[in-house]
């Protein structure tokens, strides 16, 4: 099929300078340098550092091997994907949809925007009918010769608008999952939230001359560690990108975790008489406080390597809501 111009050209820039890339998955992968990889029949199509399309792997069922199966974007009332590269033997295919600013997925600062996006990810593909353990990694390539594709030419899509195509409750209902559940980039969310929450007391223990190499070491660990995704979830995130993402904690961690910081909220606690643990303990509570106030005190009692049942009754909320501060983005 003749392709729009704009699109491909648009595809294209967007890939990494040396992407992964196969003719057969099953074979493994290559890296090779971004003109080299656009022939082969498999490619990667996000670089580590940022999320800038996301793309959903359908495989049409027996019954719909006869029709257009690759019509399930309109039948279900969602925007026209920017390009569908399928399958001429099968009618399994791929369908992207190209992101109007990158979402960062390695760093450690800026999660709002990534959380938002894995909801809406989870969402489509769950009304497209994807497959949910589909590794998000290489895509169809939608510029070679042997898959069929079907190019829309549309303006990048905004995080909002797809969201507009998201029903609250789902939304709702996927901010609510267990880490266990994580798929797609969800895998991000949940190996930054389990790594970060244990940062924000185990730094302390690199505290001295030259530690910050000991403490890079040890959240790279912890970040493989917590990267242990089942097939049904997609498998384990690449390596480029849980190497990323943990330098990204560990100078976050680092920066904002200091002996002098940690000195100084002794010193102001220990001027209000509170200690944590004790029940005669006359702790401040949070006195009407804004919730997005208590924020910056939940971090950093967590720093101090209070436990969240002892830092909630010290402010007066729930050791549960105290977790949920915790997995917070902290802009």
């Amino acid at each position: 099929m003749v392709k729009p111009a704009f699109q491909a050209t648009e595809f294209v820039e967007r890939l990494p300078r040396r992407p992964y890339c196969t003719n057969d998955p099953a074979q493994g992968l290559l890296i090779r340098p971004q003109t080299t990889a656009l022939g082969y029949r498999h490619i990667q199509y996000n670089p580590p550092p940022h999320v800038s399309c996301i793309v959903f792997d359908v495989d049409r069922k027996p019954y719909m091997q006869r029709r257009e199966g690759y019509q399930e974007w309109r039948e279900r009332g969602l925007p026209a994907p920017h390009w569908i590269a399928i399958n001429p033997e099968n009618g399994n295919y791929h369908l992207g949809y190209l992101l109007a600013a990158p979402v960062p997925r390695t760093n450690a600062a800026r999660l709002k925007p990534l959380r938002y996006l894995a909801a809406i990810e989870h969402v489509l593909a769950k009304k497209l009918g994807a497959d949910m353990g589909y590794v998000g990694l290489i895509t169809k390539n939608p510029v070679h010769r042997d898959w069929w594709t079907i190019w829309h030419n549309h303006e990048p899509y905004s995080l909002d608008y797809l969201a507009e195509f998201c029903p609250d409750a789902d939304l709702a209902a996927y901010n609510r999952r267990s880490g266990k559940e994580a798929s797609g980039l969800g895998r991000n969310v949940t190996v930054f939230d389990n790594v970060r929450e244990w940062g924000y007391s185990a730094v302390r223990e690199y505290w001295r001359p030259n530690g910050y190499e000991a403490w890079a070491n040890a959240v790279r660990a912890a970040c493989e560690s917590a990267n242990a995704f089942g097939r049904e979830q997609g498998g384990p995130l690449p390596h480029s990108e849980i190497k990323a993402t943990a330098k990204s904690i560990a100078r976050w961690v680092w920066n904002r975790f200091t002996p002098a910081g940690f000195s100084q909220v002794q010193a102001h606690r220990g001027a209000k008489g509170g200690r944590i643990g004790g029940k005669v303990s006359k702790r401040p509570t949070k006195n009407g406080k804004a919730r997005a106030d208590l924020l910056p005190e939940v971090i950093r009692l967590k720093a101090m390597g209070y436990s969240n049942r002892d830092i909630g009754e010290d402010l007066g909320i729930g050791s549960a809501t105290v977790s949920r501060y915790l997995k917070r983005d902290p802009e």
